[in-house]
């Protein structure tokens, strides 16, 4: 059988819904390669304690990097045992490759060529039964760099998960609970940063380093501050921002979400604390090394723009209803599910307790059909009881009004959040065609039917 995209958004009835980091090998014919395999990690710090984990190479974490407006290419084997939807975050490649469909299976690697025309830090990993396969590890950070870009920086990835761990330091199982689906998610008791416990960095007191960070959780919010610095925020979910130094206030990344930080040449240290609201934990340490020297990071610098559509014709945009229900009082009552309407006792049944537009999981039918170039709002109804990240495939938008107030010269991002029984507008040019989707970054929520699609023409 032949898997695709389109089969897996438009079609009803899917069914199974610092250490070093890893760099992908490199095949003959100029492949990264990303293996996706059982790995037995040291996830507590200690040798010789073993948690068994999937990762998409031998190492504690997956890293690809490719360059803006260059061909980019990647080979996906899947070893485990069931198959991968696999996705890219955040790139606004061709739908085609966006998603792709990895049997197990050597002979079933599937190849990914694509330019990517955005520079920034974005992520890969399952699309559905997120749940399990987020969790048990099998996820990785991309990183586009700029055609050109001064200063050149000291590149830190950090991705940051917690993990649900048994007292045995294993994952625990019981993977698709319905009670963690219906509340908060699956939430870690244990927490790594690149795959390991509390690692320390060494970073260059001579240069300006760029901190990219990601919150791999399946959906823990981190709330966090950097001790005893002051750094620069420059972009958020792959796309600059306009430089800003956080101080003291708190930087926080819903599951899913990327924020980028320079910290400029010097000799101070610091670690990465997240608040924990009765508690504070520290979850790494950057230590600056050598002699430090002259700031290289100009007062006005920024990073260059990337080839977005911004021009936005809000007069004759389309606007788009997007009602989400479900969850623990969230006032779901019924909804399509592959074709058929079904009560909440029967969704439940079935494992679905969310809902777009009354309509649950990828099979149903998309919720526009937009024309190539048109301006698009989708108006987002969180009737829910939780607050709802949300991640726009193929596009980037940009908030023009929360809680009836309109906002102006926001950043343009590919997620959202939308707090609980709030309303949020976000614009964005329909300029990438193909058949894509608006979902929950939540792991437990997208598996449970809070997912949709659009189409571009």
């Amino acid at each position: 059988m032949k898997f695709s995209r389109r089969a897996f958004l438009g079609v009803a009835g899917l069914t199974g819904l610092a250490p070093r980091l890893s760099v992908a090998a490199i095949s003959a014919d100029g492949f990264q390669i990303l293996r996706a395999e059982v790995l037995d990690a040291e996830l507590l710090g200690t040798p010789g304690n073993k948690t068994k984990t999937w990762r998409f190479t031998q190492d504690k974490l997956s890293l690809l990097r490719a360059k803006q407006g260059e061909e980019f290419k990647v080979r996906i084997v899947n070893a485990l045992d069931r198959e991968i939807w696999f996705h890219w975050f955040g790139i606004r490649g061709p739908s085609e490759i966006m998603t792709v469909n990895v049997q197990p299976g050597d002979a079933n690697a599937v190849d990914c060529i694509f330019t990517p025309p955005d520079a920034g830090t974005f992520w890969f990993g399952p699309l559905t039964d997120a749940s399990r396969q987020r969790d048990m590890g099998l996820y990785g950070m991309l990183v586009v760099e700029e055609k050109s870009l001064e200063p050149k920086f000291f590149d830190v990835p950090l991705v940051i998960d917690d993990w649900q761990l048994d007292s045995d330091g294993q994952v625990v199982q019981g993977f698709g609970n319905l009670e963690a689906a219906v509340g908060a998610g699956r939430i870690g008791n244990w927490f790594t940063v690149n795959g390991s416990y509390r690692p320390h960095f060494n970073l260059p007191a001579d240069k300006p380093c760029r901190l990219r960070l990601l919150n791999a959780a399946n959906t823990r919010v981190l709330n966090f501050q950097l001790k005893g610095v002051d750094p620069l925020l420059v972009a958020r979910d792959g796309q600059p921002l306009s430089p800003r130094h956080t101080g003291i206030l708190d930087l926080i990344l819903a599951p899913g979400q990327r924020m980028d930080l320079v910290l400029d040449s010097g000799n101070d240290s610091s670690a990465i604390v997240l608040d924990l609201f009765e508690d504070s934990v520290e979850i790494c340490y950057l230590d600056r090394q050598g002699a430090s020297a002259v700031s290289t990071l100009a007062e006005n610098f920024s990073l260059p723009a990337n080839p977005v559509s911004t021009n936005l014709d809000i007069e004759k945009a389309r606007i788009v209803p997007v009602v989400i229900a479900g969850g623990t009082k969230g006032g779901l009552k019924s909804a399509k599910f592959q074709n058929e309407v079904l009560d909440i006792r029967q969704l439940l049944e079935k494992g679905i307790a969310w809902a777009i537009n009354a309509a649950a999981g990828p099979g149903s039918a998309p919720i526009g059909d937009f024309t190539r170039g048109e301006t698009i709002i989708f108006e987002i109804d969180n009737r829910t009881a939780f607050e709802q990240p949300l991640h726009l495939h193929g596009h980037v938008w940009q908030l023009i009004e929360a809680a009836g107030t309109p906002r102006e010269n926001q950043p343009w991002t590919d997620t959202t959040v939308v707090p609980s029984m709030q309303n949020q507008k976000l614009a964005f040019v329909a300029d990438n065609p193909g058949l894509w989707a608006l979902q929950s970054l939540v792991a437990e929520r997208v598996d449970s039917g809070l997912i949709a699609s659009f189409q571009v023409t």
